[in-house]
């Protein structure tokens, strides 16, 4: 038997985007509960190889929970040995010991340079293309290129004889994380992504069973350049309250639940676990 298993994680031949409302965090009352919630999610859409993470505003959203869970899925998603120099230390991260680590490759650096080990380096200052770079606990080294401080760049270790000197690389094919995106409202979101070729997705309790739709959202999926799904929030499903005709599919991915409410989080491992089983039978 073949394991499906590989590592590094190639990154998906169709990109994948994941909508959900800052409402998700609106069920915790402390930041340390909060946090632990950014934290499940974070995992969720690394585990599952999301490249897109868009959080919106729905009716029970709250500003602080929109602004404290872009700012903890981006922490996340950071290169581990950079967060010192990336985010100060503020009241919103004081929790941050809570969440998880995501453990994708970008961030599994060894523990000593030598050459050809690649890393996640931030820009601290240049002088024409010679630029100092930041590695975390090995300290400084040098790269040349075209960057400005302030910028994460990959880069591959050419020598670490004196000063550390890189040069630009990338992780090539591999999956390294999500970006994190706001769209305060539902309806530009989903026509922003319609209008790059997506094909859009709700997940919902109202919807037909997942495998029910199986061929026609491979059929559609083969010709779209990706795939966006949304979640609704813990009070309401996003079905309750706009046009169904905004979605290509309205999916149920867990029929005859057993618990009145499905949670958010839980809504996505049971919607991404059987969408990815269809997009990599199918090869997409």
């Amino acid at each position: 038997m073949t394991s499906p298993f590989e590592w590094p994680p190639r990154r998906r031949r169709k990109k994948l985007a994941v909508a959900f409302p800052a409402s998700v965090l609106a069920t915790e009352d402390t930041l340390e509960l909060k946090t632990i919630k950014a934290g499940i999610i974070g995992r969720i859409l690394a585990v599952y190889r999301v490249d897109q993470a868009v959080i919106f505003m729905d009716p029970e959203s709250r500003e602080g929970d929109l602004k404290l869970l872009k700012l903890l899925l981006e922490y996340m998603v950071s290169p581990p040995h950079l967060r010192r120099k990336l985010y100060p230390i503020t009241r919103e991260l004081s929790a941050a010991a809570l969440l998880p680590p995501l453990r994708i490759y970008s961030h599994d650096i060894p523990e000593d340079l030598s050459p050809g080990v690649k890393l996640d380096v931030l820009i601290e200052s240049c002088r024409g293309f010679e630029c100092r770079a930041y590695m975390g606990r090995w300290g400084y080294s040098v790269i040349r290129g075209s960057f400005k401080p302030g910028d994460v760049v990959t880069a591959v270790v050419e020598s670490v004889g004196g000063n550390v000197v890189l040069s630009p690389s990338t992780w090539g094919d591999a999956y390294t994380g999500f970006k994190v995106k706001v769209r305060r409202e539902v309806e530009p979101l989903i026509e922003s992504f319609r209008v790059k070729g997506y094909l859009i997705v709700l997940a919902s309790k109202y919807g037909n069973w997942i495998y029910e739709s199986r061929d026609g959202v491979k059929s559609r999926l083969s010709t779209s350049k990706g795939l966006l799904v949304l979640f609704g929030g813990p009070y309401r499903c996003l079905y309750e309250y706009t046009d169904g005709k905004l979605y290509d599919f309205i999916v149920n991915t867990i029929p005859l639940q057993g618990a009145l409410t499905v949670r958010t989080e839980e809504a996505m491992i049971a919607t991404l676990s059987a969408l990815d089983n269809v997009l990599e039978y199918f090869k997409m």
